[in-house]
């Protein structure tokens, strides 16, 4: 890494530091992932020279990955069989939020079709990109909106939580135990690696969880510390707001008033679609709700973690819905070629 990369990447979490600090002795929920964003959102667009390499990240993506296996048991294993409702009812959510999202893109903001449906997609942002711009669409455009779209929803859905869902005490939470099975940790890399060549979606994150989830059910469940907990949160919450450097205010005010209207209204139909697997299968609100909504698997996993809410179910069904997407979207691909 050069000198200047060095200097950018602490540059990014001392700022993350301060915010999450700041957030915390404010006492707002998910401090030490909120606060890094928005700090380094701000200092982002105040022109400083703020961002994070995707090896550093795809690191603390991984331990993320450990952390959430470690709420795996054997229970988890026996709850999978009532799953493929819940999966097929995810499917329908997401054909609905793709919908509803590039007809407000359209309509609203005047993307283009491609622009407007690769936009629209949950998930899965760098492969929209790359497939977006193969059907014509404006990269730069859905760029944006991909990474607006994913501030917008790690800031909101945890303040709406905190107002309309109570969270387990601290004491009754797992995560905050004592720390068991550190040794886990010198898996990541291991881990990454094998999922990179078994074709993975997000193997620096997925790989760990699924080594984590195995060893889990096999009665070495991985607890971590807060500060491994905090620092996870720091650099993930960091990398997010430290992605605008370099993005022009007035494009981002023009663009970023767009993004929260479809932000609005992915969470809307998520809400509903949520409500619909609440009714019929019986799921709590609060996990049906993380369940369908359209933010990356990380984020949403972290923020399932940080409210008690079952993240490995969470992840899963994240992770069932990326790959789906990579199944359809090529074909999406084809048809805006021709």
């Amino acid at each position: 890494m050069s000198r200047t990369l060095l200097l950018r990447l602490i540059t990014t979490l001392a700022v993350g530091f301060l915010g999450g600090w700041l957030f915390s002795f404010l006492q707002i929920p998910l401090a030490w992932m909120l606060g890094p964003l928005l700090a380094n959102l701000l200092v982002s667009l105040a022109g400083m020279p703020v961002g994070i390499k995707p090896g550093f990240r795809a690191v603390f993506l991984g331990s993320l990955g450990v952390i959430l296996g470690g709420q795996a048991s054997q229970d988890t294993l026996q709850q999978a069989s009532n799953w493929p409702g819940s999966l097929a009812l995810l499917t329908l959510g997401v054909i609905l939020i793709i919908l509803g999202v590039s007809i407000y893109f359209r309509r609203m903001a005047g993307f283009d079709q491609a622009s407007a449906w690769f936009s629209a997609v949950p998930g899965a942002m760098t492969s929209m990109i790359l497939m977006g711009g193969q059907a014509g669409g404006d990269e730069r455009k859905i760029t944006l909106a991909h990474a607006l779209r994913l501030t917008f929803v790690v800031l909101l859905v945890p303040s709406l939580f905190w107002v309309f869902y109570t969270p387990p005490p601290t004491s009754e939470n797992p995560l905050f135990q004592e720390a068991q099975n550190l040794w886990l940790l010198a898996g990541i890399l291991p881990a990454w690696w094998l999922g990179k060549r078994l074709r993975l979606p997000t193997p620096e994150f997925t790989a760990p969880l699924f080594m984590s989830v195995t060893a889990a059910v096999n009665g070495y469940a991985f607890t971590g510390t807060q500060t491994l907990v905090a620092a996870t949160f720091l650099v993930l919450g960091a990398s997010i707001g430290a992605r605008f450097y370099g993005t022009r205010p007035g494009e981002l005010l023009w663009l970023g008033k767009h993004a929260l209207g479809a932000t609005l209204v992915a969470l809307s139909l998520a809400a509903f679609s949520a409500w619909m697997m609440h009714w019929l299968l019986g799921l709590p609100f609060a996990t049906a709700m993380l369940t369908m909504t359209p933010g990356g698997i990380g984020e949403m996993a972290m923020v399932a973690l940080a409210l008690g809410v079952d993240p490995v179910f969470i992840a899963v069904h994240h992770l069932f819905r990326i790959l789906a997407l990579m199944l359809i979207i090529p074909f999406l691909v084809r048809f805006w070629r021709n």
